[in-house]
């Protein structure tokens, strides 16, 4: 019985995750970012410049602590972390997630490599998946 009951809770928890809206905005030294598709496709929009991330969408951005889009800062350089969590195709329960680092340079908005993984988590973030897929 207790087991019945802690699964359905589970289920339940897991279920309102999946159904949680997406961050699609945050600020960027003062310019505001907005994720927004094309043809299926995550975009990266600032004002003029429209940055393809090559990820399907829906996408997001990762949340800080308090639930707002994640604006991490190094060495000056203000940087979102865009992830896109889908299915897997064969194993039952699993996923497959995609994440990848946006930087606000002098030249504009810079994409990081794709960071594949396996999982359906799309919360808080080490610092290290914003910086680590740079050269700096």
């Amino acid at each position: 019985m207790t087991r019945a009951v802690l699964a359905g809770a589970l289920l339940l928890a897991l279920s309102a995750c999946a159904d949680a809206e997406l961050l699609n905005q945050a600020n960027l030294d003062g310019q505001t970012v907005t994720l927004s598709q094309n043809a299926g496709q995550c975009v990266l929009d600032r004002g003029e410049q429209r940055l393809a991330l090559g990820m399907q969408w829906p996408c997001g951005l990762s949340p800080d602590h308090a639930g707002k889009a994640r604006v991490e800062q190094f060495n000056g350089t203000p940087i979102v972390l865009v992830t896109h969590v889908q299915p897997h195709p064969t194993l039952k329960g699993e996923c497959l997630k995609t994440s990848r680092a946006v930087r606000l340079t002098q030249a504009g908005l810079e994409a990081s490599t794709p960071a594949p993984s396996a999982s359906c988590d799309t919360g808080f973030e080490d610092q290290k998946m914003f910086t680590g897929m740079f050269q700096w």
